[in-house]
């Protein structure tokens, strides 16, 4: 695995390095850092892929590529910049799924309001156990 980029606290303010484009992003708070490289990265990764569009189809008119060519990277722009994204989010011994804010307004009830679901449905059990007291287990704090 290669790190590509990394966020770091500096002093009273966070750091974000992405050193492919030479990006370095301050802020007060980490998630302001990286909503600002997350759309940064976004715009120049869709500019250099339709710069590449362009290229290739100017190769095609120089017979260095085919149509084809300029076609599959067509079809590779498509998965990254028109697929909502979605992501799976790792947090301790929990796995979620995470989809933009765009993406969770298409399916909201499935993440109803909240920004990540969890991947695992606790709630389905062989006898239908979930949140069943256990016998012999004495529930009352004490109190009348």
């Amino acid at each position: 695995m290669e790190t590509i980029g990394y966020l770091k606290e500096s002093g009273d303010r966070f750091e974000f390095h992405y050193d492919k484009l030479g990006l370095v992003i301050r802020g007060n708070y980490p998630e302001w850092v990286l909503a600002a490289a997350s759309e940064i990265i976004q715009d120049t990764a869709r500019l250099e892929s339709q710069s590449r569009v362009e290229e290739l189809s100017a190769l095609v008119e120089f017979g260095e590529a085919t149509e084809m060519d300029v076609d599959a990277h067509k079809v590779d722009m498509k998965f990254r910049f028109e697929v909502l994204p979605q992501c799976v989010v790792s947090m301790g011994a929990m796995d979620y799924r995470w989809a933009s804010e765009e993406a969770r307004r298409k399916v909201s009830a499935e993440f109803d309001g909240h920004a990540l679901r969890r991947l695992h449905d606790m709630s389905l059990t062989r006898n239908n156990s979930f949140l069943q007291n256990e016998e012999g287990v004495e529930m009352s704090d004490g109190t009348a």
